[in-house]
């Protein structure tokens, strides 16, 4: 058995003006390869600033896809495992400005926003999207049935468009999501289909939510393709999820207790996430996907990559017995 990893490269672009040259890139690729890593997720995005996000800004900056991928494995990367979509974040060169998958007059845009994956993902040796599943939550939205279906018949359309490329679906549900429980997060995936659209686990906004990362792994194995392994320092002990902008107010700004960083590396002395126990539960359930290392919020994406990668190599093989894998 192995296990497919890869590294976020969300760490590194951290501002408008902080991932915009190619040697910065490149600087990545190599700290990750160094580390032990030779995939990485890219997210979704939207001008200069996102620069690998989009088909079109990648081939302003390197030409071509293809010229991007020789890049990387010139680097020691061999593959985009994923690449992670918010339908909220603006899509400048679409003139979309915040989309919703509970607003059924924003699914066709949806689906042509996420249409370039089926090509772009196999052609960077990647097959999975993972989508952020539901929009904050807000007090005038309930989980409910009908809700759900809503945004599932969204979610269906992109997995069965972007199946006949090799492609699959994950629906990711981070700490600030209206759905906050497992029966809320079953609702949505549960009518969703699963030949096509499957689950990612953010091990670290699960705990932050107050859900166990270890049980979520063992109830919703079946549907289980893509995992974030990510450590957290805090739980939202306040509710503060409810704040207006949260992303800004809680997590940026630290909420009421003026909490300086929710995340950390994998082995940090102060982490609520059992990692280790994650990892076991992966293996004991014969885990296939993707296993994506993230450390949000990093002052030093660069140390935070070595230290993840250093537990990996050193830890969490040799808990399992199973060795990071070449893609």
């Amino acid at each position: 058995m192995t296990l497919r990893w890869s590294y976020a490269l969300n760490q590194w672009n951290n501002g408008h003006d902080r991932f915009v040259l190619r040697e910065a890139h490149t600087n990545a690729f190599k700290t990750l390869a160094v580390s032990g890593f030779n995939a990485v997720e890219i997210p979704c995005g939207s001008g200069r600033w996102e620069p690998l996000g989009r088909k079109d800004w990648i081939e302003k900056f390197y030409g071509s896809v293809d010229a991007l991928r020789t890049e990387m494995t010139n680097c020691g990367i061999n593959a985009v495992s994923s690449y992670y979509f918010n339908p909220a974040e603006p899509i400048f060169e679409e003139g979309a400005y915040g989309l919703s998958v509970l607003n059924p007059a924003d699914h066709g845009r949806i689906l042509g926003t996420l249409r370039q994956y089926a090509d772009l993902l196999p052609a960077l040796g990647g097959d999975t999207l993972v989508v952020r599943a539901l929009p904050n939550w807000n007090d005038k939205t309930t989980v409910d049935v009908a809700t759900m279906q809503v945004a599932a018949d969204c979610w269906n359309a992109v997995g069965a468009m972007l199946s006949p490329a090799g492609v699959r679906l994950a629906l990711n549900f981070d700490c600030l999501t209206m759905a906050r429980s497992e029966h809320d997060i079953t609702l949505l995936v549960d009518l969703c289909d699963p030949a096509t659209v499957g689950l990612s686990l953010d091990t670290a906004d699960a705990a932050i939510m107050g859900l166990d990362p270890v049980a979520m792994i063992n109830r919703f194995a079946a549907r289980l393709i893509h995992v974030q392994l990510k450590n957290a320092l805090e739980r939202d002990t306040l509710d503060e999820y409810k704040l207006a902008f949260p992303d800004k107010f809680m997590l940026a700004g630290g909420g009421a207790r003026r909490i300086a960083r929710w995340y950390c590396e994998l082995e940090h002395e102060g982490g609520i996430v059992d990692v280790s126990s994650c990892h076991r539960a992966l293996v004991a359930q014969g885990f296939s996907g993707w296993i994506v290392v993230e450390s949000d919020q990093s002052p030093v994406p660069a140390t935070s990559a070595m230290l993840n990668g250093w537990f990996v190599k050193n830890e969490l093989e040799a808990i399992s017995g199973i060795t990071l894998a070449e893609v």
